[in-house]
């Protein structure tokens, strides 16, 4: 192994540079052992942290002695053993602990976050050593024999120094990445606005010879109607041959022998907490009862219809607490505005284009969020390997520190003889 280290760096085992420090849990059945002043940590503690600030329970003095849950200190470094195995988090107040968790105290000079950051490196290691069937946990056995490359302690320093600053920038563009979605939706949202209000087609207008828009009842530029039943039963998860889209008040509910409808056409979802939504389907499909069939008119573009109804919010229209629902003849009486159908159909037109843009950028946006994810496990392989940051000939070597561990072995033998 020493050919492979960088320089000045030690391989050691985990259990020969940590101690893990197991927790408890105060019985349950003495109320007196709850809703003290002390902090118990659990897994659903640290389950959304990197710093732990709070704990949603409190055990009593009482509770903590009568039972085998220890405390860690301000600063030090836990560990989920059971469920989230090789989760850490690093304490900023003092806790107690349950058995799901362990405290992890270096037996040799090794830096709170570096100690953090190398289990977070790991984490993929732990889950690999966990086993069980329905929760998994990793042993304190498993987790001693798990080699380590430990570097002396200037360089760790260094390496916390420069984690510290890439994960900072990293998170702002994370928080940065997360707007993104929302922007575009936004974006989706005020091109449709655009669009049903005139606006997005306001300069072609001009020069050309066309109809004004008119204010026509939803029931006068659509027939809606709902679909035919189909017991569930009948309706298969997987596409095969011979089958046929069965659409249902939220969309596509799987696929079924016969089919209702030809063609290209509106659904909107009639019952229920989605009711209101809108999707646009063609070819050979089944509506069930749960979905309205809007046919367009003749003088209507049924692409143009579906951003209509689209933009129109349809939930608002919804009768119901318990179960929402929207009656036809609600629908019907909707006002709306409507161009002529050459219009309808440039607004389309320009719709699908603006649209097609937005997709491009939304599948940039994932495949860079996919990099940034993997992103930090990239920072820490570096880290770990001794590539992050330059080992300079003043930072000693890591077996000083490991000496200090033997040193500390033979001491307490001597004690105990």
């Amino acid at each position: 192994m020493d050919k492979a280290l960088p320089k000045g760096w030690a391989g050691v085992k985990m259990g020969e540079l940590y101690y893990f420090i197991g927790g408890g849990t105060p019985s349950k059945s003495n109320s007196g052992y709850w809703n003290g002043d002390i902090p118990w940590a659990s897994i659903k503690d640290i389950s959304k942290n990197e710093i732990l600030k709070e704990t949603q329970d409190f055990i009593s003095v009482e509770g903590l002695e009568r039972s085998s849950a220890n405390v860690a200190e301000i600063g030090e470094v836990i560990i989920g053993t059971r469920m989230l195995p090789g989760k850490a988090v690093v304490t900023s107040i003092k806790t107690a602990i349950n058995q799901d968790l362990k405290i992890v105290r270096p037996k040799a000079k090794v830096l709170t976050m570096f100690t953090y950051y190398q289990f977070r490196f790991l984490r993929n290691v732990f889950e690999q050593l966990s086993f069980g069937t329905t929760v998994k946990g990793v042993t304190i056995e498993k987790l001693q024999g798990v080699d380590l490359l430990l570097p002396p302690l200037p360089e760790q320093e260094r390496i916390v120094v420069k984690l510290d600053k890439l994960f900072a920038q990293h998170e702002k563009i994370k928080k940065a990445l997360d707007r993104i979605p929302q922007l575009l939706k936004a974006f989706r949202q005020q091109v449709l606005t655009q669009a049903v209000t005139g606006k997005l087609t306001e300069q072609w207008r001009e020069g050309r010879e066309l109809e004004e828009w008119k204010e026509e009842n939803l029931g006068n530029i659509c027939n809606l109607k709902a679909g035919n039943f189909i017991p569930a039963s009948e309706i298969k998860h997987e596409k095969a041959e011979g089958l046929f889209p069965c659409y249902g008040g939220n969309g596509l509910r799987g696929y079924v022998k016969s089919f209702t409808h030809v063609g290209r056409y509106s659904l909107i979802g009639r019952q229920g907490a989605l009711c209101g939504n809108v999707h646009l389907v063609e070819g050979q499909f089944h509506a069930t009862e749960h979905a309205l069939v809007a046919k367009a008119h003749l003088s209507i573009d049924e692409i143009w219809l579906f951003h209509k109804l689209t933009s129109l919010k349809l939930n608002n229209y919804s009768k119901g607490v318990a179960q929402p629902g929207l009656s036809v003849m609600n629908l019907n009486s909707i006002l709306i505005e409507v161009p002529p159908l050459e219009e309808q159909q440039e607004i389309v037109r320009r719709i699908e284009s603006l649209f097609a843009k937005v997709d491009a950028i939304e599948a940039s946006y994932h495949e860079l969020k996919q990099k940034v994810d993997k992103l930090p496990q990239a920072i820490l392989h570096k880290a770990f390997k001794g590539e992050l940051v330059p080992q300079l000939p003043t930072d000693g070597d890591a077996k000083d520190l490991l000496d200090e561990i033997l040193a500390l072995k033979k001491e307490v033998k001597g004690k105990k003889r």
